[in-house]
């Protein structure tokens, strides 16, 4: 039996790419003979061009802030190009659903996520590809951990017809599972990302020595808008414990202090990750890996935050003290690091369950 899964692999975003990574990673442990299907569509290739094609006077603005670091750029590129293609992909590469058809001769099932796939309001990355609205009946279709993002009800009971074709969908947040659950009529269940249930060991194999200096990483993908505050946040955390900060920070490439990383490519980035005295981060696979790697992190938002990629895991594991919205949160810290023996124990749990829910949805398409 063989096995094409598709996601967000095909853009230059550490989350998706490492998350595509680790999926391939798990399926490979249980013995299950996979590939991730290249396939993006054309709107998502501006997420892999150097520069935004996008029209808009800020977008323009953006781009011309960019130029200066076309070197940086090209080598983060081409780390990324390296990451991607040492996955095992399908042969063939697609942009448009209705070409996918062609691969019903390849699979016996098909699986989608992580990720956002199921996020139709970001309309430069929705596809009912990830629906799998070209897959044969007889095609056994899972998901993993298929994120909704932000989508609601109102949006997702458009794909009702799709959503009712899977034998198995299982969601990141707990609030899409509910959503998922009440447009399909059985309980959909709430899984880990899979930097979450991989085996951590995969993820720290290829460690090297960044330096000895202590540092904080700073790891966003805002853009001007809420930089002021937070570079407040970095600016109080790095005097009160004298760690400089490293910012990575592909939106916003400018800073006043610290030092500013532009051709970080995915390895490099679990690196800095599992080597700093303290992640900051509002990117959910930020806090994900950090958690993962046993770093202690902070995450920067609202203390109502909204998104519930993160709020859902911070509940999960209980941290959802770990949330900073201010400079003036600084003050009442006066120890930075993390129980992680406690935190291992509920995602130890966490795993078991997410892992039950992935081999129970592909015993039926596995041969033991």
């Amino acid at each position: 039996m063989k096995i094409g899964v598709l996601t967000f692999h095909r853009v230059y975003n550490y989350g998706a790419v490492i998350q595509a990574y680790c999926t391939q990673k798990i399926l490979d442990e249980l013995n299950i003979d996979n590939e991730i299907i290249d396939f993006s569509i054309k709107k998502q290739k501006d997420y892999t061009d150097l520069y935004s094609k996008r029209n808009g006077l800020k977008r323009f603005a953006k781009t011309l802030l960019l130029i200066p670091f076309h070197k940086e750029r090209v080598s983060r590129k081409k780390k990324f190009d390296s990451f991607i293609n040492s996955m095992k992909l399908s042969s063939k590469s697609y942009n448009k659903s209705e070409y996918l058809r062609e691969t019903n001769k390849n699979y016996d099932c098909y699986l989608v996520g992580s990720d956002q796939v199921w996020n139709i309001t970001k309309k430069a990355e929705s596809s009912d590809a990830y629906f799998l609205d070209f897959a044969d009946e007889d095609k056994r279709k899972i998901s993993y951990a298929s994120s909704i993002g932000v989508a609601t009800y109102e949006d997702l009971v458009l794909k009702e017809k799709y959503l009712k074709q899977f034998d198995a969908i299982s969601c990141r947040e707990s609030g899409g599972a509910q959503i998922l659950s009440d447009i399909v009529d059985y309980k959909v269940q709430t899984v880990l990302d899979p930097t979450l249930l991989v085996d951590k060991n995969i993820l720290v194999k290829e460690i090297y020595k960044i330096e000895n200096d202590p540092y904080i990483l700073y790891y966003s993908l805002d853009g001007f808008d809420k930089r002021k505050n937070n570079l407040d946040i970095l600016k109080a955390l790095s005097e009160k414990f004298g760690y400089k900060v490293k910012f990575i920070t592909p939106e916003w490439p400018y800073h006043e202090f610290g030092e500013d990383l532009r051709d970080v490519g995915p390895i490099e980035f679990l690196n800095l990750i599992q080597q700093a005295k303290i992640v900051c981060t509002n990117s959910f696979h930020g806090t994900a890996l950090s958690i993962k790697l046993g770093v202690p992190f902070y995450v920067l938002e609202s203390k109502n935050i909204k998104d519930e990629r993160k709020r859902s895991i911070l509940k999960q594991l209980e941290l959802q003290d770990r949330i900073i919205s201010s400079y003036k949160d600084i003050g009442n810290i006066d120890d930075y690091s993390i129980n992680y023996n406690k935190v291992n124990i509920k995602l130890k749990e966490l795993m078991k369950l997410s892992s039950i829910y992935l081999k129970k949805a592909l015993d039926i398409v596995v041969e033991e």
